[in-house]
C-alpha cells in the first residue's frame, strides 16, 4: 500500500517534534541546556525541509495543471 506524501509529511514532522521534546526533557533532567538548542535546530531544519519539498510539489502540480 502506497502512502500519500501528506501522510509522510505528517509522520516526519511529528517524529521530529517528538525527538525535540525528548531532547528538551533530557536537557531539563541533566541540566545540559545545549541539548535544547540542538533539538530546536534539528526540528527547525526538518520542518523547513519538509515545507520546501511540499511547496515544490505544489508548484509542480500547479504548472502541470495549467498546461
Amino acid at each position: 500500500m502506497k502512502m500519500p506524501f501528506s501522510t509522510w509529511y505528517t509522520i516526519i514532522t511529528v517524529a521530529a517534534g517528538l525527538a525535540f521534546a525528548a531532547m528538551a526533557l533530557a536537557a531539563y533532567a541533566t541540566g545540559n541546556n545545549s541539548l535544547i538548542f540542538i533539538g530546536m535546530g534539528f526540528f527547525m531544519a526538518i520542518c523547513m525541509t519538509m515545507t520546501s519539498i511540499h511547496a515544490q510539489r505544489q508548484q509542480k502540480a500547479r504548472k502541470a495543471a495549467s498546461k
